[in-house]
């Protein structure tokens, strides 16, 4: 998204809340209290945009043996072994 945040006062979206909800389907929406912006409203598609970039963090501890052992068995892509040739060292001497 590059749509620039607009701050509003909380006061300002209590007073004008379906106008706020809509403006924020066009751009996100930062909802200030006391000049400090404390929560941004946005749109659904914008949301669920942001939640398939989330990433989650996992130890190896936290793995049980079944991933485990996927992970030991993966094989490449046929896709990475194409650009494969790209991790050669070539230039070195």
């Amino acid at each position: 998204m590059t749509e620039p945040l607009v701050a509003v006062s909380a006061k300002q979206v209590a007073g004008k809340f379906g106008y706020y909800t809509d403006e924020a389907m066009l751009h996100p929406v930062g909802i200030q209290r006391h000049g400090v912006t404390r929560v941004v409203m946005l749109s659904l598609k914008e949301y669920e945009r942001l939640l398939r970039r989330d990433r989650q963090v996992l130890h190896v501890r936290d793995l049980d043996e079944n991933d485990l052992e996927t992970i030991r068995t993966a094989e490449p892509s046929e896709r990475s072994k194409a650009v494969d040739h790209l991790m050669d060292d070539t230039g070195a001497s």
